[in-house]
This record gives structure tokens, sequence and C-alpha cells, in this order.
């Protein structure tokens, strides 16, 4: 049995980014953990991204894979935008329940002198600033709250969120680690929620098992996975795993939303343009990509609106 559990692991991390969900204390902890090394790579990859920002950006988005893990019903979206005084400017990232998440920074290209710790400077490049949380649920009022960042490091500033957002004590560890040629060596982290009635024992041992992590990254550049994450974090509390989850970048951006973009600019616009012979551009922020649509198409698109 030992056996087949080893393999059973070793298949899903060969089969790349994933998280899990599970449960210690006899379910007086809530636990979730991810590898996203390639998710956030993408990331990196669309937007042209500097060391610095490729980790911050990793950072929210791995927060908000996360967070969509504890969505119950489907098609339910997360949206974390940071906006901090620091170079950076901004950081939005939109997740889904179904592991897939998309984001894009502001300002790709900063560049800082590494913190006093050795470590790459995103509270500085993020600065100071708030952190709002958009909830859509399909067919109810999206739900909102902001709060002011603690840190800007991403992780204090998503724990602070839920704590004061949610009223949960929350411990969240995201990390990146960027190689010399700015590629992504390994990404992940976890987030620890103690429910309502959590013995005081247990936010001790928690804290206590914390403490002895130098960082997400050392751990995942041991190789651990995030079933091993969290037998860290959790370690002395029966820690069982509950369901686990396939992760990537996905934006979604097709000819279809193309389509609705340039409906939007409005008939006098479009029927401009085809005037002229242009070609329309639509880029997307979220993954960089350039959509063309030449006159021809143009006139297809309003002959077809008009049907």
């Amino acid at each position: 049995m030992n056996a087949s559990v080893i393999d059973f692991q070793d298949a899903r991390r060969r089969a790349g980014d994933y998280m899990v969900r599970g449960t210690a204390a006899d379910g007086m902890v809530r636990a979730f953990a991810l590898t996203a090394r390639d998710t956030v790579q993408t990331a990196r990859e669309n937007h042209g991204c500097s060391p610095v920002v490729t980790a911050a950006l990793g950072r929210l988005m791995m927060g908000a894979l996360m967070t969509g893990m504890m969505f119950k019903e489907p098609d339910e979206l997360i949206t974390f935008v940071v906006r901090g005084d620091g170079p950076i400017g901004s950081l939005t990232v939109t997740a889904n329940c179904d592991g897939q998440v998309k984001g894009f920074p502001a300002n790709p290209d900063v560049w800082l002198p590494l913190n006093d710790r050795g470590k790459l400077d995103v509270g500085g490049a993020i600065g100071a600033g708030t952190l709002s949380a958009v909830r859509d649920i399909p067919g109810e009022e999206p739900y909102s709250s902001l709060v002011e960042l603690v840190s800007g490091e991403i992780g204090d500033d998503l724990a602070h969120y839920f704590m004061t957002s949610d009223q949960i004590p929350t411990a969240v560890g995201v990390g990146v680690l960027v190689g010399t040629d700015a590629n992504v060596d390994c990404a992940g982290g976890f987030i620890i929620q103690l429910m309502p009635g959590c013995p005081e024992k247990v936010a001790d041992a928690i804290d206590a098992n914390l403490s002895g992590i130098t960082s997400v990254t050392e751990l995942l550049s041991q190789g651990k996975s995030p079933d091993d994450l969290l037998g860290v974090v959790l370690s002395g509390l029966d820690y069982h795993e509950l369901e686990w989850q396939h992760v990537e970048f996905y934006c979604g951006c097709d000819e279809e939303r193309v389509s609705r973009t340039l409906l939007a600019l409005g008939e006098d616009e479009l029927r401009d343009m085809i005037a002229r012979d242009e070609t329309a551009e639509v880029y997307c922020h979220f993954c960089g990509q350039r959509h063309y649509v030449p006159a021809a198409q143009l006139q297809e698109l309003l002959d077809g609106a008009e049907t």
C-alpha cells in the first residue's frame, strides 16, 4: 500500500502544476497548497516580466488559485487587484474554481536591488496601497472588499484580507524562485485557516511549525510537493488530503470575445475603419496576445450583428 501511495504522488508530480485541499485537527483546520512553476513561468513569458515582477505576480496568482479552490458553486470567480505606490503600479489576477488563473502587471519591467535579506524586493516594488477582492457568483451581485496592504509582500496581505474580510485567522505562504536566467525555477505555497472553535493549542502548534520554515521556495527546491508542504506546516495535527486539482494559466480570450470587444466600439467607429481599410488590433492585457481583424472581417462582423 505504501508503494501505491508513493507511485500516485510521483504521478501527480510528473503531471505538472496542481494544488491540494485538506483538513487537520478533526476538521478545525482547513488547508490548501500548490506547486505552480509552469503557471507562473507562462505569465512571465506572456508579459516579459522582470524577476521581481514575476515574483509579485506569481504570488498573487497562486493566492487566487487557492482561494478559488475554496468555492463551491460552478463558475465562481475571484479577482484580486493590488494597487501600490511602488514602481509596479498594480497587479490584477482572476481565478476560477477549476484551477485556472490569469493575471497581468501594470508595469512588467521593474528592476530593484535585493532587499536586506538578499531576496527579491517585492514589497518595495509594490509599495503602500490596497488589496481589493471581487467575488463573482453567477446569478448574484458581486461581493467586493478592500483592505490596506500590510507589507506589499502579498502573502501577509492575503492573510490580512482573509482575517479582515472573512474573520478567518489565516496563514499564507507563497514563494517564487527566479533563476539567474530570469526563468522560474519553482513556485508554490499554502493557505492554512482556523475554523471557528479551533483550540488555542492547535493554533500554537501551527505557529511552532511555521517558525521552523525558512521559506516556501527552500522547501520546493528540496523537491517537496504540495502534500509535503502541508505535512510540514500541519505536523502533529493529523492532516488528511481531501482532493487535488490541476492548475494552469488560462486566459480564454477567443474570437467570440474579440468580436464582442470590437462591437462595443460602436457601428460608426467600425464603419470608419472599414472605409479606411484598416486592420483592427485587440490587445488582451491578461495574456499579452494581440488579435488582428482586417477590414473585410469587420464588415462580416457588422453584417452578422445586424441580422
